[in-house]
């Protein structure tokens, strides 16, 4: 059509002067109409102090109809900066993508929308909207000091020795866990001046990957389990080895100027005063007991609880080793010995790999029920495209946030031809072997089981082929039921003779862990946590949980690194009187 716009800088300022206008005149079915049918729109803390994902007209107008003021937002711009300007896909089919920024009354906000052709008019249309909150105006993120201190009469450690007692007199936030999430977000809010202790059980922050089995190795590339506001050098494994991981949290704690009390866990049971807004909290420290008063805790000690060990009659009759896989540490206490592995996801085959190469005389898999196995080539391949080298992290996982978890379930599906054909040889191989095997949800991988489960799948480095050539044998479709002196029996009558037994079963429900320290009537005021709810979003992570000044941060490091921006906004509006729900 002549007069049309035919680049991707044209296309998107088109369409972003149509979007702000119906927004700034208040126009709910107006913004609603610059969507694809089955458009998405994400709402982090802009329309309301939660987060949202909205899918198609009638669900985007009906939300916008009870939340969109008239004149609230203004000042839309596309983004210029490298990597946010508008470009032409390359990970959505025939698609333009740009980030852009806007304010609100009270804070800069920010973006990312990805556009393709209606099909019907040819009109350019909104697949997806991300809209977030990145700053309020006057409090954003303290970003570099200049490194001099009162005019060069004070030395750094001494204004941080300051600083630090300053916040150990007063927090007002206490982070439960100092592993990669807790370390986070105690970085995001170090940067936007909320006062705040780590509480780390361990002697070392890292000390919970240290203590882990000797070969683990993170199975995502470096660039996706990167920490906040630092990335690894470019000489970095691009597998992060465990103990690699343990000394770069130790020194990140460090160099990114956090609290952190080592040794140190609350103790049961902490009271919230509705008055004063505030915890009475009494914290174990190296023996110490310690009474604080933060206004907000943040559960960050694990998506998952304490290990889980299923009920097995006679337990105690067995004179084997009987350990979780949390205690696992390293095939050499195994050599020549007969191994039981219960479990079939990452860990479990881990486990099984390491237990074969330290000459355990015979290594068994039980497998309770089908398992998404996926050669590691295809996850690292996929993550690889959303997390890209050469391109900054934030940036990164900003433009992965403008997908909500139903879209990308539906394009994960949509590669699941080819996705099936290069795992053929490993599954057919598997399956007559005698393991359940699939490939995840719609056969598009294991990555919307990270958030959906937090388990069921494994991604393989080793573990299939050792399956395949019979050095790790399956036993499939059944449970643990009885134990003897040597040997153990399942819930089919079958039995086998064993030295040891691992129980790679996975974890108890934070919720539940967390009833022993908050008490059964706190914890059931909060919502689900982990797993999606109805419209796609992380349950009761990184939003309000139901009880005030309670927050769970849990997931992965994309989740901690992004959404600790939003749950470090949300404390902050209340702080500020923003939000006074």
């Amino acid at each position: 059509m002549s007069g049309s716009p035919s680049s991707a800088q044209e296309i998107a300022q088109v369409w972003l002067g149509d979007f702000s206008r119906s927004l700034s005149t208040g126009d709910s079915q107006a913004v609603a109409s610059a969507f694809l049918e089955d458009g998405w729109l994400r709402d982090l803390l802009v329309f309301t102090w939660n987060n949202r994902s909205l899918c198609g007209f009638s669900q985007i107008s009906a939300y916008l109809e009870g939340t969109l003021q008239k004149g609230t937002l203004s000042d839309f711009k596309l983004n210029d900066e490298t990597h946010l300007a508008p470009v032409h896909s390359q990970s959505l089919p025939m698609a333009i993508s740009s980030g852009f920024t806007f304010r609100t009354p009270i804070a800069f906000g920010q973006g990312y929308v990805n556009l393709q052709q209606d099909q019907s008019t040819g009109t350019w249309k909104a697949l997806t909207v991300l809209m977030m909150i990145k700053d309020f105006i006057g409090h954003e993120e303290s970003g570099p000091e200049e490194g001099v201190y009162k005019s060069h009469t004070q030395s750094w450690i001494d204004m941080n020795e300051a600083r630090r007692k300053a916040i150990e007199e007063n927090p007002q936030v206490l982070i439960l866990g100092g592993g990669q999430t807790g370390l986070n977000v105690a970085a995001r809010f170090h940067q936007m001046n909320i006062p705040s202790i780590v509480l780390e059980k361990e002697n070392r922050v890292g000390d919970n990957w240290r203590k882990r089995y000797p070969t683990l190795s993170l199975h995502t590339p470096r660039n996706h389990h990167a920490m906040l506001y630092k990335p690894y050098p470019t000489t970095w494994p691009i597998f992060t080895p465990r103990d690699k991981l343990a000394n770069w949290l130790e020194q990140y704690a460090d160099t990114q100027d956090l609290v952190i009390w080592t040794q140190s866990t609350i103790l049961p049971t902490p009271q919230y005063d509705q008055t004063s807004n505030k915890w009475t909290a009494v914290v174990s420290r190296n023996g110490e007991h310690i009474t604080l008063h933060p206004a907000h805790i943040i559960i960050a000690c694990g998506t998952l609880g304490h290990p889980r060990i299923p009920s097995v009659v006679d337990m105690h009759a067995f004179k084997g080793d009987i350990i979780h896989a949390s205690k696992y540490k390293g095939g050499s206490g195994f050599t020549g010995k007969r191994v039981v592995v219960v479990g079939a996801g990452n860990t479990a085959a881990d486990i099984c790999q390491d237990l074969v190469h330290c000459a355990a005389a015979e290594v068994t898999m039980v497998q309770r029920s089908s398992t998404c196995v996926v050669p590691r080539p295809v996850s690292t391949a996929n993550l690889d495209r959303m997390w890209p080298q050469g391109v900054p992290t934030d940036i990164s996982d900003l433009k992965f946030a403008s997908l909500p978890l139903p879209l990308i379930r539906k394009l994960s599906a949509s590669r699941a031809a080819q996705i099936a054909e290069i795992a053929k040889e490993m599954h057919d191989g598997l399956t007559k072997a005698g393991m359940q095997v699939n490939l995840g949800p719609g056969g598009g991988g294991n990555f919307i089981l990270v958030f959906g489960r937090f388990g069921g799948y494994w991604l393989d480095v080793g573990a299939a082929e050792l399956i395949i050539s019979g050095k790790i044998k399956i036993r499939q479709g059944i449970e643990p039921e009885r134990l003897t002196q040597n040997s153990l029996t399942f819930n089919d009558g079958s039995s086998m003779e064993a030295d040891a037994i691992i129980f790679a079963t996975g974890y108890h429900y934070i919720r539940d862990t967390m009833k022993a320290t908050f008490g059964e009537e706190t914890i059931a005021m909060t919502a689900p946590v982990w797993g999606l709810d109805e419209e796609g979003e992380i349950n009761g992570s990184y939003r309000p949980s139901g009880q005030p000044g309670l927050w769970f941060a849990t997931g992965d490091f994309f989740s901690s690194r992004f959404s600790s921006k939003l749950l470090a906004l949300q404390i902050k509006a209340i702080e500020l009187g923003f939000n006074k729900s």
